[in-house]
């Protein structure tokens, strides 16, 4: 669930904030934190994003981090649970 890989996320030295939204898109809330670096999974194409264009128009950057096969969120999660 989102509170489990908010944790996760959050325990990162390199992660300053981690959050969730309930709008479509982050747009109103990118406008208000103003993040250096907006980082997405590697299944967005992140050219065809609105947030995307909203952080660079400030001076930050977005990327997608490309996926590895065996490794998620979701079974990071579900393995920790299991041990």
């Amino acid at each position: 669930n989102e509170q489990d890989r908010a944790i996760m996320m959050a325990a990162l030295k390199s992660v300053s904030l981690v959050t969730w939204f309930d709008e479509d898109t982050p747009l109103e809330l990118i406008s208000e934190l103003r993040p250096d670096l907006l980082v997405k999974g590697g299944d967005y194409d992140m050219d065809k994003l609105a947030e995307t264009a909203a952080v660079r128009a400030y001076g930050g950057d977005a990327r997608a981090i490309p996926f590895v096969d065996g490794y998620s969120t979701t079974a990071l999660v579900k393995k920790i649970r299991a041990a």
